[in-house]
C-alpha cells in the first residue's frame, strides 16, 4: 500500500462531538464567521485538529461531495453540512492552519478515498493547550448499509424505544469510575493531554493504540444492513483497547476480569435447530482446537463457502506476535478443513457459509442488554464488549452466574421456536419488553434508495461487518430467513426425537372426608366452658356478696385423654346435653338380700367394669347439676356403704 493510501486508511473521520469555546476563534486569528452555522461548524473542527494533534497520526477525512451530506444532521447535527464544513476547510487552509490533500473525484467509491486535512505546526501550538468540551453523540443508535455506509432513518415507535435502552444503560454506565492500573507497566501505557495510549503488538510488530476516553463510560449501538433486526452491538471508547490491556483496567478502583459466553454463536444456532450443544464443536482431529474455531467462526459470518475458503486465505498474509502467518494452510488443505468443521457439526451444516453472523450478533447484543439489566438491578459495574464483560474481580461469580441464566434462559426460549426448515428463525430480542419475539417471513426491502453519509475509516473499521437502513423507510421488526448454502444438499441428520407426550392417569377420586365421630356427652360435659364475652361495663354498682361455693370432686385425671380441639383460640360452642329422667333414689334394703349377718355369704356377683362406668357418668352428670348435688352425695354414701357391707361379708366368711 502507498504511504498516501496508508494515511488515509488510518485517518479518523470528521466529528462534530467536540467544540472548543467561541473565543477561541479570535485567539487563533480567524476571521469572524458570517452565519452562526459556520462559525459553530468551526469551532467543532478546530476542537477535531486539536485532538487528532495529540494523536500519533493526526490526519483527519471529510468529504467533498454533496451526496454525503443529504442527510448529515441524524448524526453529527444541522451543522455539518456541505457549505459550512467546506467553508471552514477553505477559511483554516487559507491562512495556513491546516495542510489538506484533496481525492480525486469518485476514488471514495473505487478505492474508499476521501479528502483529509492535518494542523499545520503553527496550529498546534496555538491550540495545544486549548479547552475542548465534549457534546456527546447526538444519536445513540447508527444505521448502515450493505456497504457499511451510515444511512439516515425515520424516527418510529420502534427508534424511540432503541433510543431510551441506550439512554438508560449510559445512566447506569455513568456512575462507574474506569482507570488504568497503577501496577501497570509503564512500556505499555502513555498518556497525553486527550488520549490514553496502548501497546499492541500484530503482524509481528509493535504498534499504538490511540483512544479518546469519555467523561464517563458511555456506549452506542450499530444495526446492519438497513434492518433493526441485524447487528445492534453495542460500542464503547474501551473496546479499542487490545484485549491485555482491558484486563490491566481498574472498574471504581478494583482490579478487572472479563469472562464472555463460550462457543456462543455454535451455541444459539444449535438452539435454533432444536438442538443442546454437548460437544465442543471446534475440535477437529489432528488440528488444533484454535483451527477448528477460526473455520467455524468466519463460515458462519460468510456469505458462501468460497467467500469463507478466501477470507481464511487473506490471513495467511498477516502475521502473529512471534512473525508467524496465522493461517498457515494452502487452499486445498483449507477447503478440507472448512469440511470437516461442517462434518463434525451437521446439525447446523446448512447455516455454515450461510451469513448467518449479523443475525447472531443482533441477538448476542440482546443478552449483552439482559446482562447490564440484571448487573444494575444488582449493583454490579460492568462494562460491554460484544459477547463478553468487563467486571470487577470480586463480582466474578455473581456475573458469571448471570450470565449463565441469561444464555440459559435464551437458549430455552430458541429451543420452543426450533424448526428443522429454516437455518434461522426470525429471532430478536424485544429491549425494555424484556423478551425474545419470534416471527416467520420474508425481508422487508426498503423502496427508498438509501442515502449515504459517511464512509470514514472510523465509520468502517470500527465496527466491521455493520450495515444500514434507507432514507424515509419505516423498518419493521422482521428478520429475513437464510437459505441454505447454495450448491449443497441438506445433511442427512437424524431429527431430534418428538418431545414426549405427557399421559395424565386416571382421575382418581379423593377420599372422602374422615368420618366425624361426635365426643361422647360425659366427655363434653367436663370441658370447660367458654370464657364470655365480656360486656360493655354498666354503671358502677356496689360489689357483690362472696358466694363460697361448695368442693366437688376433681376429674383432672381425664383431661389428657381428651382430644386436641379444632381451634385453641375459639373453641367450638357445646351442645345443650339433655340428661334423661333421674331414677329415683335405690334404698340400701332393696339392694340387701335379706339375709342373717351370721348366715353364710354366698359370693356376690362381680361388678362389671361397665356398670361402673355407668355409674361414674352418672355421677359427673349429677355434679354438672348443682341441683341434684345432694342426691348425688347421699347416693354415693349408699354406694360406699354397701361396698364396706359386702367386704365384711367376704372377709367374715
Amino acid at each position: 500500500m502507498r504511504e498516501q493510501d496508508h494515511e488515509s486508511a488510518q485517518a479518523r473521520a470528521l466529528s462534530f462531538v467536540f467544540q472548543v469555546p467561541s473565543d477561541f476563534i479570535a485567539a487563533v486569528g480567524l476571521p469572524k464567521a458570517h452565519t452562526k452555522k459556520l462559525g459553530r461548524a468551526t469551532e467543532s473542527m478546530l476542537a477535531a485538529l486539536a485532538i487528532a494533534a495529540d494523536c500519533d497520526n493526526c490526519w483527519i477525512s471529510y468529504s467533498r461531495s454533496r451526496d454525503f451530506y443529504a442527510a448529515a444532521g441524524r448524526y453529527e447535527g444541522t451543522d455539518y453540512t456541505y457549505a459550512s464544513v467546506l467553508g471552514a476547510v477553505a477559511t483554516l487552509t487559507d491562512i495556513g492552519m491546516i495542510e489538506e490533500r484533496r481525492s480525486k473525484p469518485g476514488s471514495h467509491l473505487s478505492h474508499g478515498l476521501q479528502s483529509r486535512i492535518r494542523p499545520s505546526d503553527r496550529l498546534v501550538d496555538l491550540i495545544g493547550h486549548a479547552p475542548v468540551s465534549y457534546l456527546g453523540r447526538r444519536s445513540p443508535i447508527v444505521m448502515k448499509g450493505e456497504d457499511g455506509k451510515l444511512l439516515d432513518y425515520q424516527d418510529t415507535a420502534e427508534t424511540e424505544r432503541l433510543v431510551a435502552d441506550v439512554a438508560e444503560v449510559n445512566a447506569y454506565l455513568s456512575g462507574i469510575r474506569v482507570e488504568v492500573s497503577p501496577d501497570a507497566s509503564d512500556s505499555n501505557w502513555r498518556h497525553t493531554r486527550h488520549h490514553i495510549h496502548a501497546r499492541k503488538v500484530r503482524e509481528g510488530k509493535e504498534t499504538w493504540t490511540c483512544v479518546r476516553p469519555t467523561p464517563t463510560p458511555e456506549v452506542y449501538r450499530v444495526y446492519g444492513r438497513g434492518s433493526w433486526d441485524m447487528h445492534g452491538r453495542w460500542y464503547g471508547w474501551w473496546q479499542n483497547l487490545p484485549a491485555d490491556r482491558r484486563a490491566e483496567l481498574l472498574i471504581n478502583g478494583e482490579l478487572s476480569i472479563e469472562p464472555d459466553f463460550s462457543a456462543l454463536h455454535p451455541t444459539l444456532l444449535y438452539a435454533m435447530r432444536g438442538h443442546v450443544l454437548q460437544h465442543d464443536p471446534y475440535a477437529l482431529r489432528g488440528y488444533e482446537r484454535s483451527v477448528g474455531k477460526a473455520v467455524l467462526n468466519i463460515a458462519i459470518n460468510a456469505r458462501t463457502i468460497p467467500v469463507a475458503i478466501g477470507s481464511l486465505m487473506e490471513k495467511r498474509n498477516v502475521l502473529k506476535s512471534d512473525g508467524s502467518p496465522e493461517w498457515v494452510y494452502g487452499y486445498q488443505e483449507t477447503a478440507r478443513i472448512v469440511e470437516a468443521v461442517m462434518d463434525a457439526n451437521p446439525a447446523i451444516r446448512d447455516d455454515i457459509g450461510s451469513d448467518a453472523g449479523v443475525r447472531l450478533m443482533g441477538i448476542d447484543a440482546g443478552m449483552t442488554h439482559q446482562v447490564m439489566k440484571a448487573c444494575s438491578k444488582a449493583g454490579i459495574p460492568v462494562l460491554p464488549v460484544h459477547d463478553s464483560v468487563i467486571a470487577p474481580s470480586s463480582k466474578e461469580t455473581d456475573v458469571t452466574a448471570i450470565m449463565s441464566e441469561v444464555l440459559s434462559s435464551t437458549v430455552s426460549e430458541l429451543s420452543k421456536r426450533s424448526s428443522d426448515e429454516v437455518s434461522i428463525k426470525n429471532v430478536r430480542y424485544m429491549g425494555g419488553r424484556g423478551r425474545w419475539e419470534v416471527s416467520v417471513g420474508t425481508v422487508v426491502t426498503p423502496k427508498a434508495e438509501p442515502v449515504a453519509l459517511s464512509s470514514g475509516p472510523e465509520a468502517s473499521s470500527s465496527e466491521p461487518g455493520v450495515p444500514s437502513c434507507g432514507t424515509g423507510v419505516r423498518f419493521r421488526p422482521v428478520m429475513g430467513l437464510l437459505p441454505p448454502r447454495p450448491g449443497s444438499p441438506r445433511p442427512s441428520v437424524v431429527a431430534p426425537p418428538a418431545e414426549p407426550v405427557a399421559f395424565s392417569p386416571a382421575p382418581v377420586e379423593p377420599p372422602p372426608p374422615p368420618a366425624v365421630v361426635p365426643m361422647p356427652a360425659f366427655l363434653l360435659a367436663l370441658r370447660p366452658a367458654p370464657e364470655p364475652v365480656p360486656a360493655p361495663a354498666p354503671a358502677p354498682e356496689p360489689p357483690p356478696v362472696p358466694v363460697v361455693s361448695r368442693p366437688r370432686p376433681s376429674l383432672a385425671f381425664l383431661v389428657p385423654s381428651l382430644p386436641p380441639a379444632d381451634d385453641l383460640s375459639e373453641p367450638a360452642p357445646l351442645r345443650p346435653v339433655t340428661y334423661p329422667p333421674r331414677p329415683a333414689p335405690v334404698s340400701l334394703a332393696v339392694v340387701d338380700d335379706g339375709r342373717h349377718e351370721d348366715a353364710s355369704e354366698v359370693p356376690p356377683t362381680p361388678v362389671e367394669r361397665v356398670g361402673l362406668l355407668g355409674r361414674l357418668a352418672a355421677q359427673a352428670r349429677a355434679m354438672r347439676d348443682p341441683a341434684g348435688a345432694a342426691a348425688a352425695d347421699a347416693r354415693m354414701a349408699e354406694l360406699k356403704a354397701l361396698a364396706s357391707r359386702q367386704r365384711a361379708r367376704q372377709m367374715a366368711s
